[in-house]
Formats: structure tokens, sequence, C-alpha cells
């Protein structure tokens, strides 16, 4: 099983920020609102409490690691980081890692991914009313499921 010391500096990096890009490019995606925003910030810690619990360490590692412009840019810059970072990721850990690592890696991601998209309902106010998934998110996690060979079952309005 991989693990940190099988990767550059560089790399590691790499592997290290793209969920957290992707956590933020999800919620970036929305319009949620204050209380929403909330709910989004704290969704991803499910999927980091599971990874840490799993057996991959890589996955573990990677949470150890993770301890330590005008709204549309900003959107889009996070959205083209968080995919650009993680096809590097998967690019490196297919590299070096094993298939049993770029599978846990990319289903890590898109699991963070749709706990965020599905944290808040978009467009609401105090809870009530808006959607599940505004649109951006789903443009989002469609993105992200190309880039990650995975499908998302959230997709749908």
């Amino acid at each position: 099983m991989a693990t940190k010391r099988d990767f550059s500096e560089e790399e590691w990096h790499i592997l290290r920020d793209a969920p957290h890009l992707v956590v933020i490019a999800v919620a970036a995606a929305g319009a949620s609102g204050l209380f929403g925003s909330l709910k989004e910030a704290i969704a991803p810690a499910g999927a980091i409490i599971e990874a840490l619990k799993g057996d991959n360490a890589l996955l573990r590692e990677i949470k150890d690691e993770a301890k330590s412009a005008n709204l549309e840019s900003i959107r889009d810059t996070f959205r083209d980081a968080a995919k650009s970072r993680a096809r590097s990721a998967l690019e490196i850990l297919k590299e070096k890692g094993r298939p049993e690592d770029v599978k846990a890696y990319g289903d890590f991601l898109m699991t963070l991914a749709e706990r965020v998209a599905n944290a808040a309902k978009e467009g609401s106010f105090l809870g009530f009313g808006g959607e599940r998934f505004s649109e951006p998110e789903r443009a989002l996690l469609a993105e992200l499921g190309q880039v990650l060979g995975r499908e998302t079952g959230i997709l749908e309005a």
C-alpha cells in the first residue's frame, strides 16, 4: 500500500491538497447562505473520520497532514484547481500507488464532494425553501466525477 514516503514532496502536496480544494470548490459552487455554508463547512468531517478509521494508510496520512477576487472568479479558481489537483493526484497514484489506492482516493474525493453538496439546501432562508443541489454544484460534481472516473447519485434535480 502506498504511503507518504513513496512520493516526492511536490507529489505529496498535490495528494494532500486535492481533498481540500474539492471541498472548497463544491461549497463555493452553491449559494447556501450563512447556515447552509456552516453545514457545508462541517460536512467533510464524516468522510475524514471514515478515512482515519479505515485501513488505507495513504488516506490516514493525508488526513494527518491536513491538520497541520469576486465570487465568480473564486468559484472558477477553486473549481479549476480542484479538478486539476484531483486529476494530478490520480495520475501520481496510478504511477506510484496500487489500484486499490487509486480507487480509495478517487472514492474519498467524490464522497467529500457529495457530502458538501448535500449538506445544505441552496437558496433557502433559515433552512426553508430552496433546492437540494444548485446547478453549479451539479455541474461541478459531474465534472469531478469525470475527472475521478466516478458516478454520483445526487445529480438528479
